[in-house]
């Protein structure tokens, strides 16, 4: 039995080793698409900041330039990946939060070992969609200083 309960363990490891490294190959792709903006994000706060103004424009040129479905959702994991390792850098890893993949959407998410979920992509996704109203800034304050 032991044995069963080390490898469903190692597994677990596996695959939040495995989506910590593809989240940090997505941030290296948001710093360098930030550069067009002369923006630079560093995982700082302030980088929230910029990131807004980023996701800004792009929603505000989904109605021209009409990006498919798939395409936003590309956009939303690049960018999501920086809020998401943002998150954990400034907090979330010392409350012991990491990366999981929710089987429901198939997109990673945050989770801590209290059960909450904190979905960084997921918000960036509708931050693009809908606009100003799911404001990254906010959700990043508001779950650092909830949690």
């Amino acid at each position: 039995m032991k044995l069963f309960n080390m490898l469903g363990k190692k597994k677990v490891i596996d695959e939040t080793e495995l989506l910590s490294e593809l989240a940090q190959k997505n941030c290296a792709t948001a710093i360098q698409f930030a550069k067009d903006f002369n923006k630079n994000l560093d995982y700082s706060e302030k980088s929230i900041e910029d990131l807004e103004e980023i996701l800004d424009f792009y929603s505000n040129d989904i109605p021209t330039n009409k990006p498919t479905d798939s395409q936003i959702w590309s956009m939303a994991i690049i960018f999501g990946s920086y809020l998401g390792e943002t998150m954990l850098k400034n907090g979330l890893w010392a409350k012991e939060y990491h990366w999981v993949k929710d089987n429901s959407l198939n997109l990673p998410l945050l989770i801590g070992k209290d059960g909450w979920q904190i979905t960084p992509i997921d918000k960036v996704y509708k931050r693009l969609i809908n606009g100003s109203i799911d404001n990254v800034v906010s959700f990043y304050k508001f779950a650092l200083q909830k949690l």
